[in-house]
């Protein structure tokens, strides 16, 4: 084997994917200190090569066409599993394209074939190129942005892969959603692996090939595999080779039929040498100099990182502050040593004025930054700046010479000056790299080459270089850089840069195109980097060139160079392979959490980084640190020489006490093992404790994964009516009912008596009103006894008659036949077709009795007779020729309604032009009925009358049926419940909606708190997310069958018919049709009807309809609930000293002292104490019972207030900013004591007052420094905020939401709330405190003086929308020329700039504020325009 052929075959140890939500971390976890994480890691990935273009083998439209070489691996891959072995440049990528067309073709459409890739970029370029060659089918690139981590059930990922033939992504995303059974590998036909030679030791893709093992020795279906690498050995050891093939079941393979046409295509570099001299040690310049006096005068106790740790005095930072004051070693230690060495490093490399230079820029960019407090350094703490700022003001430096007037100065290094002369010497469309050991000397030398007088015209410098990418990453000191790269990295790739410097970071896994010069500034690391650089200059006639500082003959310096590097190269490895090996040896390691039912397993490697998405998912409140952490403790042993390691993981407060701590089950010789032991043993704990669920994925996923999406409508089944199993029964039936109706007019008085019979009982009716016009109002009794009378003794009906005398003059056809509700006078017949217009007229019988009808048969009420026609009477113009000597007849018209169930608009029936109600008639061509005119009138209410029969009926069969065990006694609440809005029925569900809502939340919320007491709050909310999601009570309704109850249209007189008992036999019964309905609309109708079941008979009925609509739910009462929850509370009956006074203060003395104690415990607290809860999960149960208690208050009103009204005042009442001002104002005096100063030295007694919120227990620094500014913003404000809560009309949303008061304040008041809830099983004592701390009385004076409670943002986007206009906001901060910054906002109202404000100290805040301004904009512009219209009409 030659040189070039041990070359080839050695390369990166292993590639870093952090693609994953599950990708191990194995680094304690702490406040970090250390150099911040690159974008681009200087760890090895590999690369997607742009393959050699030749005159046979061309790029199209980004199509690739294969060469013979890569036809022949291809058709290798068909016959067995194989490893792609050729070197870079020569076009892997397309033999896998070849092989995954030929694996569509074979396999069925379920299958999926999955390309693994070791890095995120080179995933991206793989989707791209595939998605370019085999665009027919649906090829998905997956990754963490896409949330995949957030995908906690089968169904996502087969919702996600439905359709998808080819997935990429890292191995880690594959290996995940196999291990927690999400794919299986029988779904999977192919597995490609780029850059295999990776697939060793702990690798993700060993452990995908891991499952690939047990599956065939199990002998159950495994995926063909297809592994590409340029280097197929890692080591420069022959014997990985068979440990590659061993892990990818596969056999390495080149091509040997076409190896020549494969040695034509790849085009090695010549290697140059560059020799130049350098000082190991060169004198330091006078900077350096006063560099490192600053270095050694900082003063370790004033760094603020050690003071901090010094105040918090909890168990972690004092683990810290050890570890930090033994290796003096805080970030800003570590940034001064860093500018320390890399000025160094700089001056060694490039010469005494780069190390001026570059001291000088370093220290200027941050003392600028500080000064102008922009956004550079914004992750620092402003104490670490202020404190590193005052040390770097002491540096005397000594600026060097512009560079660019004197580029021979003698403080240039002989290495910049042998790079420059070799550029120089280079052809003229030299596209090149150099390579740079450090990030600071690629900056600096970009720097000086970009001024060089020879340089500037001849090359366009970029840099690229790795930065954070992390958020929270502080930003290194040194890196001059404000780009990360990747502008400068386009514009190489696109040919307006033709030098890019670069570190490591470009070696491998970016894609940049071909170059035909690649200097190595600083010899490669290892073999591994020399491969690599080499591998970029693959253009014709391309260089490689190394500098070195020691001259020698070629071979006996390459000899050299080799052995060197060969050298490097394996101390590289000793170290970690020693690790590695202890590693291997400890066989505790292999232990495997397995769920059977689903074949999920977590290994020991996967433990620790599932332990900290675990802990994640826990909680997403501020100032909560929810991260596990690890306490190692060390002893030593007399069988070993090394001393062996246990660990504890401690693990959020928000966990029951006997998860908080839990031990490793081993002692370990590496921190790193013990740590993974701990972590999988906690994690083992937490699925026994039920936490997790059979994927081994936090439950809290999966209850939400059970919230299903919600389409706005759907199809349900159409309205049951009762008339058809009504006409039925009349001709099944005996015996029938009969109920006397009553009609009574406005005055009080009979106008008439109906029987009105049914072959089925009667439903409820209560008394209700008809509207005949604006001025008569009468009214319907159908509550008399009923009657059973047998068929012989039924009468037959009078409904055809009666409704033939309303509606003859509209030509209404009736038919005399049985209509499916009888009516009938008791005392007259009323034979059908025979009384209409049947009389003459003779004035001594005309007394307003019967209906009058004109010559049409037109009906009227009679007024008065006329002997002769008063000449100022208006007569209608046909009737101009009647004589008027005769009597006439003063009439009033008939009303044109049909629907008399609404009253008619007062102000509409008064203000818009109308006819005459009376009009004159000759009597000589009039008729009158022979029939009292009551009976007209009755049958003209007859549709109406039945449509109210009809929503009862309705409504009695619903209550008979699916709700039968409710037992509802008021069936009007029922038909409340079910009317919807705009039906127009002139009642709706919206109203006990609202409070049917309340109490479903309250029930599920007790409930799911006493059903999991060892969930915590996280996953309680997402359980009662999963229960009263509208999804979920959607489905409840059509599953139960409400959907056929719900009334959806409203009555329509003028679409009615008359409904004949033989018609409705004769019709289809089963005729399934649909409707469609809104999705929200069936849920509200299951909260109404919860609401109506509690006005009906209390809790107890509406917890029975809970159970009929959501069975899966364990129920409980709410005493029940709260028996189970006072029992899990240890007893104890003494309180800490320093919560008495809040026990004084809210006016309840607790049984149980824990729930008081638990009540006022914030999770961050379980630092100190891991032995008692927090207040988390009483703060869940506190805000169901405060909603509870003001939407009692809100019911209760005197006025009927509407469901808006209601939602309004409770959104005013209990909002966050407002329990958290009330918590402010709510205080208890304690004394205070002062000795005076005079001689007799007497105790002066003050009173200071303890506000509410200062009882609550945490340790968070953040959270101190948050109360305490929200403390000095509440003494400012506090006096206009009082007077508008309790003077003002309007709401102070805008004042409140400028306190910016945190949550935590709310949910301190909440958890209390609870916590009384618990200990008394009592609203009443509950509404006390509400009472006391002032929500209930602002919320009386809010109903009482009508405040205007809504809010700016409403109020503008309602005037907005009455004109179809959008709102839109848009907020940004500003940073001011003194450096100051101040967050804006603008609102767009139809795309006009309406106002743009600032001042805000947070969003919320400044976009209400605006939103306020802006709607008095528009209103006085829409008030100015009204008063403009009304000139103009005047």
């Amino acid at each position: 084997m030659d040189l070039s052929d041990i070359l080839e075959g050695l390369s990166p140890l292993c590639s870093v994917d952090s693609d994953s939500a599950y990708s191990s971390d194995d680094s304690v976890i702490g406040e970090s200190h250390g150099d911040p994480i690159l974008t681009f890691t200087e760890l090895p990935e590999a690369e997607v090569e742009d393959p050699p273009l030749e005159e046979n083998q061309t790029r199209d439209s980004a199509v690739i066409h294969a060469r013979e070489y890569q036809l022949e691996m291809f058709e290798e891959s068909l016959k067995r599993n194989i490893i792609v072995a050729i070197e870079t440049g020569t076009g892997k990528t397309q033999i896998a394209i070849l092989r995954i067309q030929a694996e569509l073709e074979r396999t069925s459409a379920d299958k999926l074939i999955w390309f693994l890739a070791p890095t995120v970029a080179l995933c991206e370029q793989h989707a791209r190129v595939l998605r370019s060659q085999i665009p027919a089918v649906q090829i998905k690139f997956l990754s963490g942005a896409d949330g995949v981590d957030t995908w906690t059930d089968v169904r996502t990922w087969d919702d996600y892969l439905r359709n998808v033939r080819v997935v990429v992504s890292t191995h880690q995303v594959l290996l995940d959603a196999i291990s927690h059974a999400f794919v299986g590998l029988d779904r999977l036909s192919l597995v490609v692996f780029d850059e295999a030679h990776n697939c060793v030791g702990n690798h993700p893709g060993s452990k995908i090939m891991a499952r690939y093992h047990s599956h065939k020795a199990a002998g159950l279906p495994v995926p063909s595999i297809l592994g590409l690498t340029a280097s197929p050995v890692m080591k420069s050891k022959l014997e990985a080779l068979e440990i590659i093939e061993q892990t990818l079941d596969a056999v390495c393979k080149s091509p040997t039929i076409h190896r020549e046409e494969l040695l034509s295509i790849v085009k090695r570099p010549t290697m140059h040498y560059v020799f130049y001299s350098q000082q190991e040690y060169p004198d330091c310049t006078s900077t350096m100099e006063s560099l490192a006096m600053v270095y050694h005068s900082l003063d370790i106790y004033k760094d603020p990182y050690i003071i901090r740790l010094q105040a918090d005095d909890s168990e972690r930072s004092r683990i810290a502050l050890k570890k930090a004051l033994e290796k003096r070693n805080t970030y800003v230690f570590q940034q001064v040593r860093s500018l320390w060495r890399k000025s160094g490093e700089i001056q060694r490399e490039l010469g005494p004025w780069a190390a001026d230079y570059f001291i000088s820029a370093t220290v200027d960019q941050f003392l600028r930054s500080v000064k102008k407090n922009d956004q550079w350094f914004r992750e620092w703490q402003v104490e670490e700046k202020q404190y590193l700022a005052k040390a770097l003001g002491n540096i005397r430096i000594t600026r060097p010479p512009p560079f660019e007037e004197d580029a021979t100065i003698t403080g240039v290094s002989d290495k910049v000056n042998a790079l420059v002369q070799e550029l120089l010497r280079s052809v003229d469309d030299t596209i090149g790299i150099i390579f740079v050991r450090e990030i600071a000397t690629v900056t600096v030398l970009a720097h000086m080459l970009s001024l060089h007088p020879s340089m500037k015209e001849r090359f366009r410098i970029g840099t690229m270089i790795g930065t954070s990418n992390h958020a929270g990453r502080k930003r290194d000191l040194s890196i001059l850089n404000k780009m990360d790269g990747h502008q400068d990295l386009e514009g190489f790739q696109n040919g307006t840069l033709n030098l890019l410097i670069a570190t490591s970071v470009l070696e491998e896994g970016i894609d940049v195109p071909a170059c035909n010069m690649v200097v190595c500034f600083d010899l490669p690391a290892n073999l591994k980097a020399f491969i690599q650089r080499r591998g970029r200059a693959r253009m014709r006639d391309s260089k490689l060139i190394l500098m070195m500082n020691s001259p020698t003959t070629l071979v006996d310096k390459w000899a050299a160079l080799e052995e060197e590097m060969k050298k490097r190269y394996e101390d590289d490895l000793r170290q970690v392979q020693e690790l590695a090996e202890i590693e291997e040896s400890e066989k505790g390691g292999t232990e495997v959490l397995y769920v059977p039912e689903t074949g999920a397993h977590l290994d020991f490697d996967q433990a620790k980084s599932h332990l900290e998405h675990f802990c994640r998912r826990l909680s997403v409140r501020q100032y909560i640190d929810s991260r596990p952490y690890y306490i190692f403790r060390r002893m030593h042993t007399s069988s070993t020489d090394f001393p062996q390691v246990t660990a504890t993981v401690v693990l959020p407060m928000s966990l029951p006490p006997e998860l908080r701590r839990i031990e490793g089950s081993s002692v370990w010789f590496s921190e790193k093992n013990a740590s993974k032991d701990a972590a999988f043993q906690a994690y083992k704990a937490i699925k026994q404790a039920g936490l997790l669920n059979n994927n081994l994925l936090p439950l809290r996923d999966e209850f939400l994964s059970g919230v299903e999406t919600r389409a706005g409508e759907t199809e349900v089944q159409e309205r049951w009516s009762p008339w058809k199993q009504i006409a039925h029964a009349w001709d099944r039936r005996s015996e029938f009912y009969q109920r006397r109706l009553k009609l009574i007019d406005h005055h009080g008085d009979l106008m008439g008596e109906f029987d009105a019979s049914l072959p089925v009982p009667f439903p409820n009716v209560p008394t209700f009103e008809v509207f005949w016009d604006g001025l008569k109002t009468w009214t319907v009794d159908l509550t008399g006894e009923v009657k059973v009378i047998s068929a012989q003794n039924l009468l037959a009906d009078q409904s055809p008659a009666l409704i033939d005398l309303a509606y003859r003059h509209r030509n209404f056809e009736v038919r005399d036949t049985a209509q499916v509700l009888h009516f009938r006078s008791p005392s007259q017949d009323i034979p059908f077709q025979q009384l209409v217009g049947q009389k003459c007229l003779e004035k001594a019988s005309v007394d307003g009795s019967a209906v009058i009808r004109d010559g049409n048969g037109y009906p009227f009420f009679f007024k008065a007779w006329l002997p002769t026609l008063d000449p100022g009477c208006p007569v209608k113009d046909e009737l101009q020729n009647q004589p008027t000597d005769v009597p006439w007849l003063m009439l009033e018209r008939w009303s044109r309604r049909r629907n008399f169930l609404h009253p008619v608009d007062q102000k509409a029936f008064l203000a818009a032009p109308r006819k005459p109600t009376q009009t004159v008639y000759p009597a000589h061509l009039c008729r009158m009925d022979g029939s009292h005119i009551s009976n007209a009138c009755f049958g003209a209410l007859i549709p109406s009358i039945m449509h109210v029969m009809e929503i009862h009926l309705v409504a009695a069969e619903l209550c008979d049926t699916l709700l039968k065990d409710v037992g509802y006694s008021d069936i009007s609440l029922v038909t409340t419940a079910i009317n919807s809005p705009g039906t127009g029925e002139g009642t709706n569900y919206e109203r006990i909606e609202f409070l049917g809502d309340t109490i479903l939340k309250t029930f599920t919320t007790a409930t799911v708190t006493a059903n999991y007491p060892h969930y915590p709050e996280g996953y309680l909310d997402a359980i009662k997310t999963s229960i009263v999601s509208n999804s979920r009570l959607c489905r409840a309704a059509v599953e139960a069958g409400l959907d056929k109850f719900i009334l959806k249209k409203g009555f329509r007189g003028n679409k009615w018919r008359p409904l004949y008992v033989e018609d409705l036999i004769k019709a289809d019964a089963d005729t399934a049709i649909k409707r469609q309905m809104s999705t929200k609309t069936l849920a509200d109708v299951v909260e109404a009807l919860i609401g109506a079941a509690y006005l009906d008979g209390g809790l107890s009925k509406a917890l029975i309809c809970m159970r009929i609509f959501l069975p899966e739910v364990e129920w409980r009462s709410l005493d029940e609930s709260r028996d189970i929850l006072f029992d899990l509370t240890p007893m104890n009956t003494e309180l800490l000293a320093f919560l008495a006074p809040l026990e004084e203060l809210i006016g309840y003395s607790f049984r149980n002292k824990n729930l008081l104690i638990e009540a006022a415990t914030h999770s961050s607290f379980g630092f100190v104490n891991s032995t008692g809860s927090c207040m988390e999960r009483l703060e869940f149960l506190g805000d169901a019972i405060l909603d509870n208690i003001v939407v009692s208050v809100l019911w209760a009103c005197d006025r009927q207030l509407d469901q808006r009204e209601m939602h309004l005042f409770r959104t005013a009442s209990v909002n966050a900013d407002l329990l958290g001002f009330l918590g402010m104002e709510w205080t208890i005096s304690q004394a205070a004591t002062e000795i005076s100063k005079d001689r007799n030295k007497s105790i002066i007694v003050t009173q200071t007052e303890i506000p509410f919120w200062k009882f609550m227990r945490h340790v968070s620094p953040e959270m101190g420094k948050a109360q305490r500014e929200a403390e000095e913003r509440h003494a400012l404000e506090r006096e206009p905020i009082l007077d508008a809560l309790q003077h003002s009309q309007g709401y102070p949303w805008v004042q409140l939401a400028h306190l910016h008061i945190p949550k935590f304040f709310s949910d301190f008041f909440e958890s209390v709330l609870g916590a009384v809830w618990v200990d008394s099983g009592s609203m009443d004592a509950c509404a006390q405190i509400v009472e006391r701390i002032g929500i209930l009385p602002l919320l009386r004076r809010l109903l009482a003086d009508k405040v205007d409670v809504l809010h700016p943002k409403n109020q503008l986007g309602i005037l907005a929308g009455k004109s179809l206009m959008t709102v839109q906001y848009r907020n940004e901060v500003r940073v001011a020329e003194d450096g100051s910054r101040e967050l804006f906002c603008t609102i767009l109202v139809a795309d006009e700039v309406i106002v743009e404000m600032g001042g805000g100290i947070s969003p919320e805040e400044i976009q209400t504020k605006a939103a306020w301004e802006a709607y008095k904009i528009l209103k006085a512009r829409k008030d100015e325009k009204t008063i403009q219209d009304e000139v103009m009409t005047t």
